[in-house]
């Protein structure tokens, strides 16, 4: 019991006052008449008067009336705190159908461990099914332990991965948030350390009260695994490196094999050692004869046997197109670097553009600009819009003036360090802070310090904007700016031996390739995916599944979309650039089969049921009030009635003789 107004207690210490009273009502000595007192003997008189309490019952009847009027002041309520038991439980089960829970027996158990918690479920109690792997999918008519029954029943094992920081977003929507709901996330997974997130407090879960994970793992489980790459590939031949994973405690003897249309190409023996792994190349394997796909393969395969081979996607004979916009009519001695540093890739050709014939239907996912000075404002307002809508531009500023539209498309100041005559004195720059988290930069650090900055072009970038490399008196010379949907990296020097020897170095073919690479992505000729992983698709582009067969409707052509790649296989993505090969495989993380270690386990499931239980306490919508001082109202009436009616029978009134 809690009181709303505890103030009003102080009113009892008027219970006081009868006591009080009481002790002041006693009674006169009792006097009589004496005819004479001429012949009595004058003494000093005195007189006392015996103090006592008198009327017990009255005194109790006016003290529990005094009490009763404060606490009808003080409201008092009754807090009723919601338990474990005293409600019906809605059971939310997230079953682990991720690739790894193929292996060995894990999905049986799994199955076992859901039935059972069905099994000791309460007749009264909610149940909820939701699929985890790359999707969490709910689907039930109704939440009863039948359909959950039946929902467990139609579940298999997918070839995706599940990560467990993706499980908070999935519950929410199941949890029910009333202030009577009693929700218990149960996790049945085989516990792979490889699911567990970045962060930690990633795996805090809201809206349930109480967390238990099951895990379907045995500790004599063991997996062999293989992934490989192609290497490199001249003429009819092809250098390939395969990593084969032996997962477990145990040793293993396989077979590594490539192969194309079911033809061995090459072969090895391989003995692997318990927890250990193995990376073995093929050299100059003749694929003169090999039509669609390379295999890498182990054999004889074990029961996860989605992970016991790899494919690569041949080599594509047509390369990908690449375009370099250029001044109209003019010669580019920065275009030829470019040009030069992109077709030393095996994977890459290049195509010219003049700036004001530039449109966006040309340009594909990616354009270079060698030099901004050549864009017109024309040019300029054509690829911001063009960047704005999803494109990506690596752009170097150039030796010249710009226009007003490509001072503002690139931050740059009106004012430009290109006044200077070559005979004049220039001072020499060097690179000085270098992000070596960026994709651009990554490994080049020593290759960028050596490079020479005799020139660069002022920037201004905006607060959003990413330096990459900042010179020595802490101007950026490369930066990142996104603009809408797209992305461009500036280099704030021209490619132009006058202003820079960047352009002589090695560092600037890397540095182009790998610009390309992040800006472009998957824009080269080959790429790899896992299955589940989704794609963009821009407008008049084409996605042809493993079978040949096309994934988008011709009404979809005009539409940039999303798609799916779920099944293992070699897709072939088709746009004005060319055609893309794309390798889907099972996602290698599923084949890493250590399980997270106990302690871990033990502090997820503490950390979501402590955090339950200090919700519960602290939150007074958790708790029911229920006031009583309906009851209380009467009972005063009643005790007034009997304290009147009791004074009145045994209260007389002493009058004066």
């Amino acid at each position: 019991m809690s009181l709303l107004a505890p103030l009003f207690l102080l009113g009892l210490l008027s219970a006081l006052l009868p006591w009080w009273l009481h002790r002041l009502s006693a009674s006169n000595p009792p006097q009589a008449d004496f005819g004479s007192s001429r012949f009595l003997e004058e003494t000093i008189s005195t007189s006392s008067k015996k103090k006592r309490t008198r009327y017990w019952w009255l005194l109790a009847l006016r003290v529990l009336f005094v009490g009763l009027l404060s606490l009808l002041f003080a409201q008092p309520v009754i807090e009723r705190l919601r338990a474990a038991g005293t409600s019906n439980v809605r059971h939310i089960l997230l079953i682990d159908t991720s690739l790894s829970q193929n292996l060995n027996g894990r999905w049986a158990r799994s199955l076992e461990i859901a039935d059972d918690i069905l099994d000791k479920a309460s007749s009264a109690d909610q149940a909820i099914v939701i699929s985890a792997s790359d999707r969490f999918i709910q689907a039930q008519d109704d939440d009863s332990i039948e359909s959950a029954r039946v929902r467990l029943g139609s579940l298999t094992p997918q070839n995706t991965r599940l990560d467990y920081g993706r499980i908070a977003s999935a519950v929410a929507s199941a949890a029910a948030t009333s202030a009577d709901s009693n929700n218990h996330l149960h996790i049945i997974t085989d516990a792979q350390a490889s699911a567990l997130p970045d962060r930690f407090t990633a795996l805090a879960v809201d809206k349930v009260q109480a967390l238990n994970v099951y895990s379907s793992a045995s500790a004599d489980d063991a997996n062999t695994s293989v992934t490989g790459k192609l290497e490199a590939s001249r003429n009819e031949t092809a250098n390939i490196v395969a990593i084969v994973n032996n997962y477990g405690n145990n040793n293993a003897t396989r077979t590594l094999q490539v192969l194309a249309d079911n033809v061995v190409l090459a072969s090895k023996e391989l003995l692997l050692s318990a927890n250990s792994n193995i990376v073995h190349r093929f050299e100059n394997i003749d694929i003169s004869e090999a039509s669609a796909q390379l295999t890498i393969q182990i054999s004889p395969q074990d029961s996860l046997k989605e992970d016991d081979r790899w494919l690569l996607p041949l080599p594509n004979k047509d390369k990908t197109e690449l375009t370099i916009i250029v001044a109209n009519n003019e010669p580019s001695v920065s275009g030829t670097y470019v040009k030069a540093a992109i077709e030393s890739d095996v994977r890459f050709k290049t195509r010219i553009l003049e700036a004001d014939r530039f449109t966006k239907s040309d340009a594909g996912n990616l354009i270079i600009v060698p030099d901004a000075s050549a864009l017109s404002d024309r040019a300029a307002g054509r690829l911001r819009d063009y960047i704005e809508e999803g494109g990506n531009v690596l752009v170097a500023v150039g030796s010249k003036p710009h226009s007003a539209a490509a001072r503002s498309l690139l931050g740059v100041t009106s004012a430009m360090q290109t006044d200077q005559s070559d005979n004049e004195s220039t001072t020499f720059n060097s690179v000085g802070a270098i992000d070596q988290t960026h994709q651009t930069t990554s490994g080049l650090e020593s290759n960028w310090r050596s490079i020479s900055i005799v020139r660069h072009q002022a920037l201004q970038p905006d607060l959003t904007d990413r330096s990459i490399i900042k010179l020595s008196d802490g101007s950026p010379l490369l930066i990142e700016k996104r603009i809408g949907a797209g992305k461009m990296i500036l280099l704030a020097t021209a490619l132009d031996t006058r202003w820079t020897d960047l352009p002589t170095d090695s560092v600037f073919v890397a540095f182009v390739i790998k610009s390309i690479d992040y800006l472009g992505g998957d824009i080269a000729a080959t790429s790899y995916r896992s299955t589940g992983d989704a794609i963009s698709v821009s407008s008049g582009a084409q996605l042809l599944d493993p079978t040949g067969e096309p994934m988008r409707d011709l009404s979809e052509l005009s539409d940039r979309t999303t798609v799916r790649l779920d099944t293992p296989g070699i897709y072939q993505l088709r746009n004005s650039a060319g055609i893309q090969s794309i390798a889907v495989n099972s996602d290698a993380r599923e084949s890493d089969i250590t399980s997270i270690d106990d302690n871990t386990l033990t502090d997820w499931q503490q950390m979501v049921n402590s955090s339950s239980n200090s919700t519960a306490l602290n939150q007074p919508a958790d708790k029911s009030q229920k006031s009583f001082w309906l009851w209380l109202l009467p009972l005063l009436l009643v005790v007034a009635l009997l304290e009147s009616l009791y004074s009145h029978r045994h209260l007389w009134i002493r009058r004066e003789a």
